[in-house]
């Protein structure tokens, strides 16, 4: 269609003024509320959308061009202009003020169709999707100086001794354990859940534990003869970044930058929105520690940005990030492995566990009570579902309530459900929070502190939300019949929810255990102990870690407790044999 002048009909009205820009120049800025609209006389205007919370921007493909009209519904509405107008050329344009524009409206119709046809551009019904699609394309500039300052720091200690990096790894740990009790403190009154004493010992597992751990191990440079004849020579990955839970914020923050240290990997830290604060000073104490030991700052980053899937996507996305260690919800982990940064993500826990006719059943019992009331059940490989033997079904039940445990009854496993579980899903504000403040919501009364639920579940549905995953001291009882009703029950909770991740057993008899681990599609079976404690390795040989791989069938790409060792690219060295 033929573009229509309207020129002539602006030179007889006052309320407009001619005006040039040179190229790159600001028409208007989103967010401003213009006095004027604008007729472009010549040259191209381009709308530009920004982003103040990431401090980004990106060019969208729309182009207004002579004879177009900019700006004028904001101006009739008095609204903000929901986007910035830039001259991609140099331009001329026609500034017309309100009362202008109105006579204009008024007296000539081809003004009319010029604004309607110069809107319809504007307000393209796939412009949201253009927007969206730009500004996830677009650059984060703290994104791009951290990635950078990360590459840089990675770099710079390429040379230095593995006693140099194992130090560096034991100052970062005294360092954060000297400041436990605050940053617990801080982690309860964030996040909102869990229990400050076991706070305070989980800090400790994930700083001096875990540095403990890797003094003398080989790292970047070392030769591993394998038994095959082969070499194998350890170098670094580059960047990582990793995300960081709620529910163990400063010791998992903590441990992955021990472990990056010691891959020498430079690390950047994501930490939940309910414990960025905590995990801000968690860094910042780093930060010091590196300072002093004249180490790279960049070493360990944190974005001081609000947190948000945006940001996340483009760290994980950078052509300059080279691993990445999701621990989170299932959403960000697989987001992770579809950014095309290879990964190691973890799933969802729900243990089932069998507490076998030949166990110690009091030990057992204590066992239970201790780990999923610490820290409020919020460690993802604690107990979730017992399955307990007939035989010793009652004297177990007793031992668990001597240890605190409350048996609900019919009625209060209904009350349970309906206020805590509305809708067949746990309700997030009683995540963390203590079986005691579940009682007193619920009115339900005994006559000792409550330190465990245990609901049973003759009568519920197999959907029951109580033989899924329950970050909170409620445990699901079902009393078992034989042993194959046991390993059938467990790899039917683990299909439904937790497969990949851990199953527990309390028994006297080996080829029940094997058994049982055979059947429990997991990557780790625990053996008369403690859930909570046992699947970050703590008290039983297994690897100490606070990021537990899932396997394959929890969604995973390794059923390992991740440690140094993931975060090394091994090269091999392999001579022609005769």
């Amino acid at each position: 269609m033929e573009t229509l002048d309207i020129r002539p009909a602006l030179d007889q009205i006052s309320g407009q003024t001619h005006h040039k820009l040179a190229a790159g120049e600001y028409l208007a800025q989103q967010g401003s509320n213009g006095s004027h609209c604008y007729y472009l006389i010549s040259g191209e205007v381009q709308l530009e959308v920004q982003d103040p919370e990431l401090d980004r921007r990106a060019r969208l493909p729309v182009t207004f061009t002579a004879g177009d009209v900019i700006g004028a519904k904001e101006l009739l509405s008095a609204t903000p202009f929901p986007y910035s107008f830039i001259a991609h050329c140099d331009i001329e344009y026609v500034a017309i003020e309100l009362q202008a524009l109105r006579q204009l409206l008024q007296s000539e119709p081809d003004f009319y169709q010029v604004m309607l046809g110069s809107l319809a551009k504007q307000f393209d019904v796939t412009l949201q999707k253009q927007v969206d699609t730009a500004l996830n394309q677009a650059p984060i500039k703290e994104v791009e100086f951290m990635v950078s300052g990360a590459n840089e720091a990675h770099a710079a200690i390429q040379s230095l001794s593995e006693k140099e990096i194992d130090d560096a790894i034991m100052a970062i740990a005294k360092a954060v354990n000297k400041q436990a009790d605050n940053l617990a403190k801080l982690t309860v009154l964030e996040s909102g859940m869990g229990v400050l004493e076991n706070k305070i010992e989980k800090i400790k597992l994930g700083t001096l534990a875990v540095a403990e751990n890797l003094q003398g191990k080989p790292g970047v440079g070392s030769i591993i003869e394998n038994q095959d004849g082969t070499q194998g020579l350890a170098n670094s990955m580059g960047v990582v970044f990793a995300m960081i839970p709620v529910t163990n914020p400063v010791e998992t923050l903590t441990f992955k930058c021990l472990i990056a240290l010691k891959s020498r990997n430079a690390i950047i830290v994501s930490s939940h929105r309910k414990a960025k604060n905590v995990g801000n000073q968690t860094v910042e104490i780093i930060q010091n520690v590196l300072k002093k030991l004249k180490l790279p700052v960049n070493l360990v980053q944190t974005s001081q940005l609000p947190s948000s899937r945006a940001l996340t996507q483009a760290f994980m996305t950078h052509e300059n990030v080279h691993f990445i260690l999701a621990t989170g919800g299932p959403s960000m982990v697989k987001s992770a492995y579809q950014s095309g940064t290879p990964a190691i993500g973890v799933g969802k826990g729900n243990a089932p566990v069998w507490i076998e006719k030949t166990c110690d059943v009091k030990k057992a019992a204590n066992d239970v009570v201790f780990s999923k009331s610490f820290d409020n059940g919020i460690v993802c490989g604690s107990e979730n579902n017992l399955l307990v033997d007939s035989v010793i079904y009652d004297e177990f039940l007793h031992s668990a309530i001597e240890a605190g445990a409350a048996v609900f009854n019919d009625f209060e496993i209904h009350a349970l459900l309906d206020v805590v579980f509305p809708d067949g899903h746990l309700d997030s504000r009683f995540v963390g929070k203590s079986a005691q403040d579940v009682c007193d919501e619920l009115g339900i009364k005994r006559d000792y502190p409550v330190k465990l639920i245990l609901a049973e579940t003759y009568g519920q549905a197999p959907d029951t939300p109580l033989l899924k995953e329950k970050l909170l001291p409620v445990l699901s009882v079902t009393k078992i019949e034989s042993d194959e009703q046991a390993m059938t029950l467990a790899k039917t909770i683990l299909a439904d929810e937790g497969a990949g991740h851990t199953a527990i057993i309390h028994s006297q008899d080996d080829e029940l255990v094997k058994a049982y681990a055979q059947c429990a599609d997991v990557s780790r079976v625990l053996v008369n102990g403690a859930g909570t404690l046992g699947c970050i390795g703590a008290n039983n040989g297994l690897q100490l870690s606070w990021t537990l791989g899932c396997g394959t069938q929890g969604g995973g790409a390794t059923s390992d407790n991740v440690s140094y060792e993931h975060l090394l690219n091994i090269k091999r060295i392999a001579y022609a044999q005769s």
